[in-house]
């Protein structure tokens, strides 16, 4: 018997079911384990506790940027809207220690967008400098904290973003970039999709900095921020590309989507990129590949099961 309707899983990027089923059954205790194709100096942990996990990741960006000024050199770095949590802690541990980051150059990693090219409204709070000034640049400012440069994305400087990095970074590329992991595999808002538009897999690990459309995925899994609505979330972003994450001397990423009542979308995505194959369909499988870390919330590398809640 044929099913009514067209088929529609072709929105979905990565098929293969075997791997699919391998990154599934890999259980908490088994999630820091070591893959064949794990760099030497790439390494998966858990911290159980999102105020911890938080903590932690404001500590590593601090140490990083004061370590930058003890050597006397500029601190460059690749910074998320997502996790955001970690900077109101950064703010407090900057200012306890009195420090002046004005050594630093933070480059945000992406910014949503119209179809027709413009960058949505900065007051707005989907807007992701919007957040970063509300909670990084502008405490900062208001703790005595000297604060570093910050850069994002737009039509105004996409074709020189990548350029604008290794400027500052004196060739050598970021010092880390820092993210997270989307359900749709994506880093920063570089999609899976995008691997159609490159002749080659080394094409597309150089790829630049660019104005992209988002996947459904995307799409769908930034509208649980607006109660599920979809219409809501903007079409298109300015992003970071390939080129710029993978050509850092490090990557952080932390993955802390649990949505309470035993649900997160990051619990499959974060096992299929840290331990599944290494495709440009699943961007962030490249992690795994390269020297850096991804850290799982407690709740996020939680088992995954089946249903964990009723329907009803």
């Amino acid at each position: 018997m044929k099913p009514l309707g067209a088929d529609l899983l072709g929105t979905i990027p990565f098929r293969d079911q075997v791997a699919c089923d391998q990154a599934r059954a890999i259980g908490r205790e088994q999630i820091a384990r070591r893959e064949p194709l794990h760099h030497p100096e790439f390494h998966v942990r858990v911290i159980d506790e999102a105020g911890a996990l938080y903590d932690a990741l404001a500590e590593d960006m601090l140490t990083r940027m004061l370590r930058a000024q003890t050597e006397g050199r500029r601190f460059v770095g690749l910074f998320p809207v997502g996790p955001v949590a970690q900077y109101p802690k950064l703010v407090r541990k900057a200012m306890a220690q009195g420090a002046d980051l004005s050594h630093c150059s933070l480059f945000f990693l992406d910014e949503y967008a119209c179809e027709d090219g413009s960058t949505i409204d900065k007051r707005s709070p989907w807007s992701f400098e919007y957040v970063a000034r509300k909670a990084l640049v502008e405490p900062l400012l208001e703790a005595g904290v000297a604060p570093p440069e910050a850069h994002f994305p737009g039509s105004d400087n996409i074709e020189g973003y990548d350029e604008m990095v290794r400027e500052a970074s004196g060739g050598r590329g970021a010092d880390v970039a820092y993210g997270g992991i989307g359900w749709s595999g994506h880093f920063a808002f570089w999609e899976p999709h995008l691997a159609e538009e490159f002749a080659s897999e080394e094409e597309w690990r150089r790829a630049r900095s660019a104005f992209v459309r988002l996947h459904p995925m995307s799409v769908l899994h930034n509208a649980l921020r607006a109660g599920g609505d979809w219409s809501s979330v903007p079409p298109c972003a300015y992003t970071v590309g390939p080129g710029l994450i993978l050509g850092a001397q490090h990557r952080s990423f932390w993955l802390d989507a649990y949505l309470g009542s035993g649900m997160s979308w990051q619990r499959f995505i974060g096992r299929l990129a840290t331990h599944g194959p290494v495709t440009p369909i699943v961007p962030a499988s490249y992690l795994q590949t390269l020297p850096g870390e991804v850290v799982f919330l407690g709740a996020v590398a939680d088992d995954i099961g089946g249903p964990r809640t009723s329907w009803q």
